[in-house]
């Protein structure tokens, strides 16, 4: 028995060693765990790699859309690609990359947003037409079809090319009389690795606001033009309809009552402050000839109503005799060979004349004011041109000036006022064939008038008010007519930049910087109906020093009633490029982006 009990114990004595025994036990975990810890690492890796990828993704979003909303320009497909390239850079990316950029307004009459233009880097299809419409209609299939059949995972591919599902919620309430700015931006991430992680889309989107226009088209794409049921012009207000348009049509009757008239073949100069007569002119004898001497004694005439007539007009025939140099900063000095039409010593019109009338200085010019109560309305027409009918020189010209007032005072003075910088016998002016008529009586209520409390000083240029306060279109400015073919031959004016306002402190619109409540002038443009590249338009600041002798700011409101600014666009140099400048009247303040005012020059050309 005892034999057996030994026998056991010596079978027994290995497995009690091997169930005590630990050698190993550390390679046999190892070999279970190491496959998790290994996929934990690698999954960790996609995981960091991903969001990292997403976060570029959509900062490198975030800055190509605010590069988007500083653009005045129309769009070219060459700078949205340019813009994927710094996409690309920004994001760090070693991913295939897509962005497409929309132009988005409000469908007031289906209530909801409205595509204007859609463009897609890199061969992106750009959204269709009827997008919002269909996922309006949560009609998404229909949607995916028009991005083709490809079902593979690259930018040829439909889903690639789709966007967001809830893509009009993260669009903000578009305003009327503005365009939003739709940026998608799509990325394709593939893993490194397998960790049950697939490729992924990153679509980051970004809705902006052009900063400094209403909108932003894209060449060769129809421009955006207010259409039936779309708001897309209401500002509220009527745009620069206040402002009056002496091209109008005139509903009123035209005074016939006439009070006064001279010819000047009688010598009869009552009223006049000067009494030089000229005979042998184009009509016989004319008043004049007058110079610079006029700028600080300008020529007037007293006009007197029996009564404040409701309407009345002025028409006389201006003679522009020999060599004005117009804004020429070669022969002109920093004022310009001008002629100002004032009203009780306060200038109403400011004109540049050049000898023989070339470019936009041959151009038929108008100009609207509101002065004392009443509203100025003037037109110039040349009706004769580049011969020598008085004076020493050739190339002397004849204007037909017709001033209509409403609600005019009963009695004031009308000056004419020269800023030419040369001899009388080389560059003056003379007045014939005045006419003056009135109809009605009883003044209505006044016009426009700005507070005579806020009036700070005349301009040293053109000697118009010069007022602070909130920029206000409707106080009176020099006015400047050309035509869009004229734009090819640039003209530029000196003015002077500047004022008391802090434009940041008026919430209402846009920028920063200094100016005066009253514009420094008006822009009277015609494009001549054409759109596209071919109705460009821009205004640049220049002080010849890049804008380090005075830094500027522009602000511009458009005949739609829209505001456009620009601090920087050469140097310290403000400028406004428009890509398709539509007709009427730019109202321009020139502000400083600091408090002091300087002198700078303004240019209008085409680009």
């Amino acid at each position: 028995m005892t034999h057996f009990i030994g026998l056991s114990r010596l079978a027994l004595n290995p497995l009690r060693r091997f169930k005590r025994d630990t050698r190993g036990t550390i390679s046999v975990e190892l070999v279970i765990v190491m496959p998790l810890l290994l996929w934990a690492l690698a999954a960790t890796v996609v995981f960091y790699d991903g969001f990292r990828n997403r976060y570029h993704a959509q900062m490198a979003a975030q800055t190509v859309a605010d590069i988007m909303s500083r653009e005045t320009d129309m769009f070219t497909a060459d700078y949205v690609e340019g813009l994927n390239d710094v996409f690309d850079f920004l994001a760090d990316s070693r991913y295939p990359t897509r962005i497409r950029v929309s132009s988005v307004i409000w469908d007031s009459e289906h209530e909801r947003n409205r595509l204007q233009w859609s463009y897609g880097t890199r061969g992106l299809s750009g959204l269709p037409e009827d997008t919002f419409e269909l996922m309006q209609a949560g009609d998404y299939e229909t949607l995916r079809a028009e991005f083709g059949d490809d079902d593979s995972f690259s930018f040829a591919g439909g889903d690639a090319q789709m966007p967001i599902t809830d893509l009009p919620n993260r669009i903000p309430p578009v305003l009327p009389g503005e365009a939003l700015l739709l940026v998608e931006t799509f990325a394709l991430w593939t893993p490194f690795t397998n960790v049950g992680v697939g490729q992924l889309r990153f679509t980051p989107v970004v809705v902006v606001r052009p900063r400094f226009a209403p909108w932003i088209n894209f060449d060769g794409v129809e421009p955006i033009y207010p259409e039936d049921n779309y708001e897309i012009t209401w500002t509220g207000g009527g745009g620069n309809d206040t402002l009056p348009d002496p091209n109008d049509p005139d509903p009123d009757p035209t005074p016939t009552d006439t009070t006064v008239a001279f010819t000047f073949d009688n010598a009869v100069t009552t009223g006049w402050s000067a009494s030089t007569i000229t005979s042998g002119g184009p009509s016989g004898g004319f008043l004049g000839p007058f110079g610079g001497e006029t700028y600080a004694r300008p020529v007037t005439l007293d006009v007197a109503f029996t009564a404040a007539p409701e309407t009345a007009t002025i028409e006389f025939d201006l003679l522009i005799l020999d060599t004005w140099d117009g804004y020429s900063t070669q022969h002109a000095s920093e004022l310009g060979d001008t002629l100002e039409l004032m009203i009780d010593g306060t200038p109403i019109t400011l004109d540049a004349f050049y000898g023989g009338a070339p470019g936009m200085y041959g151009q038929a010019r108008s100009a609207a004011v509101y002065r004392g109560g009443a509203l100025y309305e003037v037109t110039m027409t040349p009706t004769r041109t580049g011969s020598n009918f008085a004076g020493s020189a050739g190339s002397d010209q004849i204007w037909h000036v017709a001033m209509r007032i409403s609600r005019p005072l009963q009695r004031f003075q009308l000056g004419f006022s020269a800023s030419t910088n040369s001899a009388i016998s080389d560059e003056s002016f003379g007045i014939d064939n005045v006419r003056i008529a009135s109809s009605g009586t009883g003044r209505a209520t006044p016009y426009f008038t700005p507070q005579s409390s806020a009036f700070t000083q005349n301009d040293r240029y053109t000697r118009f008010p010069q007022y602070r306060g909130d920029p206000e279109f409707q106080i009176a400015a020099p006015w400047i007519s050309m035509t869009n073919a004229q734009l090819t031959s640039s003209i530029t004016i000196e003015r002077l930049a500047g004022g008391p306002t802090n434009l940041n402190g008026v919430r209402s619109l846009p920028g920063w910087g200094y100016l005066n409540a009253s514009p420094s002038l008006v822009f009277n443009y015609d494009n001549l109906g054409r759109a596209g590249t071919g109705a460009r338009l821009r205004m640049m600041m220049d002080d010849g020093n890049s804008g380090y002798t005075c830094d500027t700011t522009l602000l511009v409101r458009d005949p739609n009633g829209q505001w456009w600014f620009n601090d920087d666009i050469q140097g310290w140099n403000a400028g406004l490029q428009m890509g398709n400048a539509v007709s009427g009247q730019y109202v321009v303040w020139i502000g400083t982006y600091d408090r002091a005012q300087c002198a700078s020059r303004i240019r209008f050309e085409a680009y």
